[in-house]
This record gives C-alpha cells, structure tokens and sequence, in this order.
C-alpha cells in the first residue's frame, strides 16, 4: 500500500510542484529542461491582456519589468483563457513567488496574428526573460485555439517558412541586439518549440554562435532537406526536444531531430498538456520509447504526408479548414461543440476525394475537434469515431 503511494505521489510531480519546491536562483543552479518548458510556457499566458508594460526592449536596464509584475489579478480572466486555467494560474503564482523566477526581467512582448497577402495565416506570440545569471531565454509561443494558428502548423508540412518561422527568425535578430552580452537559449512548446529550432537554424553565424540551448517541447519536425541544411547542422547538437509518450504533435513530419520521452499521467493526444508531464526532482521522468498507439499513429500520419506532394498536402489542408469553418466557428472549442451534426456532414463535402485521402481528412477533423484540447471524455471519443466510421 505503501510502495502504491509513493508512485501516486510521484505522479503529481508537474512543473507546478517544480517551481514551488526548488527555490535556488539560476546563478546557483544552471537551466534545466524542466525550468525551459516553465518559461516557455510564459508566452502561452495572454501577455497582451497586461497592456503594453512588457512590449520595450529595455530588458537589461534595471527599469525593466520582472516577471513578478505579470501577476496582476484584475488581468486573470484574460491571462488564463486555454489549457487549464487554473494550472496555468498556480503556475503563474508560483514564478512570481519564487525566488528563481520572480525577478526575471521581462521584454520584448510581440503578438501577431494576421492574414498576409499570400493568403496565408499567421499566428506569432514571443518574449524574451533575462535570466539572473546573465542569459536571455527567448520563449516562443505554442498553437492556440484559432483556426488559423491550427493552419499553420499544418502548412508546415508542405511549405517552409511558413510566416510564424519568418517572424521567429526576425524575432530572434531583434532579441540578440536588444541583449548583445547574452547568452541566448530558445524554446517553446508545440509550434514554439519548431519555431524556435528553425529561427536558431537560420540565424547568422555570429548570432547562432551565441546560442547555448534551443528547447523544443513536443514541437513538429521538419522536412529532410531541413535536417541536413548547414544551418541545422550547426545547431543541432544543442537541441533538446522532450516528446510525452504518446506524441502526435511532435512527431508531425518524416524526420525527427533526436528527443527524449517524458511519462505523462495523460492519455493519447492528451499528453500534449504540459501539465500532465510527470517530474521527479529536477528532471522529467523518462520512458524508453513512445506507445504502441502512438508509433501507429504516428506511421499513419506520417505515411500520408510523404505520399502526397507538396501541391496534394496545400490542398487537403485548405479543405480540411474549409470544412472546419463552414459551422462558422473560428476556434477548435466552438467547433468542438458541433461535431456530432460536423463530421455527418463532411461526406458529401469529401465524397470526390479518393478513399485514403477521404478516411484520412474524417479522421484528421475528428482528432482536432475532439481531442486537441482538454476536457474530451472516453463518451465523447467513443461517439465520435462511431460517426466517422458512418461518414466514412
């Protein structure tokens, strides 16, 4: 009973649990990949419902904001609007009472999400922490809930750069100037996490020489032309990707950096939560290779994407977003709340597709209403691929 309670208890271990027991400061203890997915997750918290305080570049200065201020509770109803709320809450009360993170200096906020001429969209959100031993973490923002963030990771498949990676690029030159002593270190978590590895890649020699760690945590891959570029080459080697066990998301694409397994006390694509990723001490616990479940996903996916060309990967996703946006939604939540009466009505919408294309399109749209964000019940999931074997 005893041994089953220990294993309980360590379960609960999250970056939350992380940041309210370790108290050191960076220049007592170095980062780890546990600190790194802490602030990355910074950028995911809705900065912009602070005002502008976090905006300047004048992060060296001693005028700069500290992370601390970012607690502000007339602002919470804007901070906390996806992926657990009130985690991302004791998260946020944690940094700013500990030690470690309250006095990281805070800048460089930029936000963008538009529809360039291209037609393309674009959702972009980073930040840059200056840490107090002298480093300066840029922090790049994940996919959120919007149509068009969703798009472009699936533009990811077939283009490159997609206007986010153009933007982290930018972003990147901006923070080095801004900072021109620091030692810089990347990450982010889902698309933050690709973002960050393909602006440390296309960095100028002088600046990628400056980069000490690039963190991506369950961020998409890249293409193989990708992978044996000059630029990756270069910074590969200080790359750290962490993918939970059963990784969807950030085993996108046919060629994967090399990463390490993280326990995860979630199931299926629900492992994409942060906070489901099981710590023990300083470090995530690891597991020795990803589940059945996934390695068959993954397969799936990934088989589909290299069996169809670039032009047959741009068109499947204009459909499939098409499809999403014809209940008028504009988020994975309110579509969500459709898909009974959705995925019925995509079969005569997909019925010139060929078979594989057409299961494949049902099934893609199944998985991200139901199952990209928390909350969906074994109920629900089991509804749902009842329809889509229908529809099918």
């Amino acid at each position: 009973m005893a041994q089953g309670t220990g294993i309980l208890e360590r379960e609960k271990q999250n970056i939350c649990t992380y940041v309210e027991n370790n108290l050191d400061t960076f220049a007592e203890r170095p980062l780890c990949e546990v600190d790194s997915l802490v602030l990355s997750w910074f950028s995911n918290f809705r900065l912009e419902a602070l005002g502008e305080q976090l905006n300047g570049w004048d992060i060296t200065s001693e005028r700069a904001p500290r992370l601390r201020d970012a607690l502000r509770a007339e602002c919470f109803d804007g901070l906390f609007d996806l992926w657990d709320p009130e985690s991302c809450k004791r998260l946020l009360q944690a940094m700013a009472a500990s030690p470690r993170f309250r006095d990281i200096r805070v800048g460089g906020f930029r936000l963008s999400r538009d529809t360039p001429d291209e037609g393309w969209p674009k959702q972009f959100a980073a930040v840059t922490l200056l840490l107090d031993d002298g480093a300066a973490y840029l922090a790049f923002r994940g996919t959120d809930a919007t149509f068009d963030g969703w798009r472009e990771d699936f533009n990811m498949t077939f283009a490159r750069p997609v206007p986010a990676q153009a933007e982290a690029f930018v972003y990147l030159l901006d923070a080095a100037q801004a900072c021109p002593a620091a030692p810089l270190v990347l990450g982010g978590h889902s698309k933050g996490g690709n973002l960050a590895v393909y602006a440390a890649a296309e960095a100028p020699a002088e600046i990628r020489e400056r980069i000490a760690r690039v963190y991506s945590h369950d961020g998409p891959g890249f293409d193989a032309e990708f992978l044996v570029s000059e630029g990756f080459c270069a910074i590969a080697g200080r790359v750290d990707k962490t993918l939970p066990q059963s990784s969807v998301v950030g085993m996108m694409l046919e060629n994967q950096e090399d990463y390490s397994i993280v326990r995860s006390t979630s199931v299926g694509i629900f492992q994409h939560d942060p906070f489901s990723w099981v710590v023990e001490g300083q470090s995530f616990v690891e597991v020795e290779g990803l589940s059945a479940g996934a390695r068959h996903v993954d397969a799936a996916l990934n088989d589909w994407i290299c069996g169809r060309t670039p032009a047959e990967r741009d068109r499947f996703t204009s459909e499939l977003f098409g499809l999403l946006g014809a209940t008028n939604a504009t988020t994975m939540a309110e579509a969500r709340e459709h898909w009974r009466t959705l995925l019925p009505a995509m079969a005569t919408a997909v019925a010139d597709m060929d078979p594989e294309t057409r299961r494949f399109m049902l099934r893609t749209v199944g998985a991200l209403v139901r199952g990209l964000l928390p909350g969906g019940t074994d109920e629900e999931a089991e509804a749902a691929e009842k329809d889509e074997r229908g529809a099918e």
